[in-house]
């Protein structure tokens, strides 16, 4: 169900072109908005344009862990939005799934530059292009609050990001701004599937969800909607779990 929350407003999604960013893409622009995508390849990003209303949306190639391509995709998406209202603040990759004592420093460093220092460009870049305020979603994880093991360099970027945000929400709450983050836990995308590929694994790790399934894309998106949207402007600062009950 969508409403048009986001009616005329200019939205901006970083790891926009799979998974919980191309689902919120899609929410946002059939809630109203416009929007810009950033992706990694050029095929990619077209191919999630082309998901989208004819129009709606744009995008462009963009690794956010490089400050100068960062600073690039806003000047072009504010040239196609006209003007930014929310940024979803959404690209990462995953940890190495391995002990910290065995962990790979040179893929720690790459975890940190995209899912930490790839997510503070991307949320600076977009308070600067909006003056007036507006909503900025960081997405972080359960990680980013309960630390799972064999992900330390995962984990360790996750609760960055959500600091980040808190910081952020701080900074800007007096100025227009609301500024959350949401930690999804598992939800069925690309970079999950290759957990329950294991019947084993996939029962261990529902044991440990009282919902008893992974989260749905869509579901996430639906939040994110209504955080991007004035009707969220008190809720600066939170930090929302979306987890079928996990943390509980």
């Amino acid at each position: 169900m969508t409403d048009g929350r986001l009616e005329a407003k200019g939205v901006l999604v970083s790891g926009g072109t799979s998974g919980i960013g191309l689902a919120v893409a899609r929410r946002v622009a059939a809630d109203g908005a416009r929007v810009w995508i950033l992706g990694t390849r050029l095929e990619t990003v077209a191919s999630a344009i082309a998901e989208l209303p004819a129009g709606a949306a744009g995008g462009s190639v963009c690794d956010v862990s490089h400050e100068d391509e960062v600073v690039t995709a806003f000047a072009k998406a504010l040239r196609f939005l006209g003007r930014l209202d929310a940024a979803f603040v959404n690209a990462g990759i995953d940890g190495q799934n391995r002990p910290a004592l065995e962990l790979d420093a040179g893929h720690f460093r790459r975890v940190l530059e995209v899912n930490l220092l790839g997510a503070f460009l991307v949320a600076r870049e977009a308070g600067r292009a909006m003056p007036g305020g507006g909503a900025i979603v960081l997405n972080a994880s359960v990680n980013g609050l309960q630390a799972e093991p064999n992900f330390a360099d995962y984990n360790a970027s996750k609760g960055g990001v959500v600091l980040l945000g808190r910081t952020l929400a701080r900074e800007l709450g007096g100025r227009g701004f609301w500024v959350t983050v949401v930690c999804p836990g598992y939800i069925r995308t690309r970079m999950t599937e290759h957990y329950f590929d294991d019947p084993a694994t996939a029962a261990e790790i529902l044991r440990h969800i009282p919902a008893g399934r992974m989260g749905d894309a869509d579901e996430v998106a639906s939040l994110v909607s209504y955080l991007a949207s004035p009707e969220a402007a008190y809720m600066n600062g939170s930090v929302v779990a979306i987890d079928g009950g996990s943390l509980a």
